[in-house]
């Protein structure tokens, strides 16, 4: 008869410590897409919404001018001259340096999303194709800056995002 009680005390502890566990994780992963959306919230706070004001054919234009500041500038610097930036080359500085520092917080989010830290099928329904269309639109700053060789955590983001949406849209949620 103790051997029975054991045995039954034995299998409803392992019952038990089963269910914590399945509960554990589930609040693990509701912590992880909730931390997903309030991270994707700034982010469309402090990026994405400045990004919105702008074409992709005005994000090519700022990274050639540039690409022509950074040109005369080393022109400048060889033949041992003061640097006087006009106001024009000013206002296309802090132009690419917006466009920069967006750039920056994007890759930072793409980063969490990568290493797990926050939830890809998360990210993927807040923003499927506004992220894949926005890595497009950001393609000439992104090469500019040396491309996915230091912005590569955004085109994996984008790859990911699009093969889940890619099964989700055929049935295999």
């Amino acid at each position: 008869m103790e051997l029975i009680v054991s045995i039954i005390a034995i299998v409803i502890s392992l019952i038990s410590i089963i269910v914590s566990v399945v509960i554990y994780r589930g609040e693990v992963q509701r912590e992880k897409k909730e931390a997903t959306l309030n991270a994707y919230n700034v982010l469309q706070e402090q990026a994405l919404d400045n990004i919105n004001q702008y074409k992709k054919a005005e994000i090519k234009e700022i990274c050639d001018e540039w690409k022509k500041i950074i040109d005369w500038q080393k022109k400048m610097e060889k033949e041992g001259s003061r640097l006087n930036f006009t106001a024009k080359q000013q206002e296309w500085i802090e132009k690419y340096n917006k466009l920069s520092g967006y750039l920056a917080r994007i890759e930072h989010f793409a980063l969490g999303v990568n290493t797990g830290i926050y939830d890809a099928k998360t990210a993927e329904r807040a923003g499927t194709y506004y992220i894949i269309n926005l890595h497009k639109k950001l393609e000439p700053l992104i090469e500019g800056k040396g491309g996915a060789e230091f912005y590569g955590e955004f085109k994996k983001l984008v790859d990911k995002i699009a093969k889940i949406e890619k099964k989700r849209r055929s049935g295999g949620r």
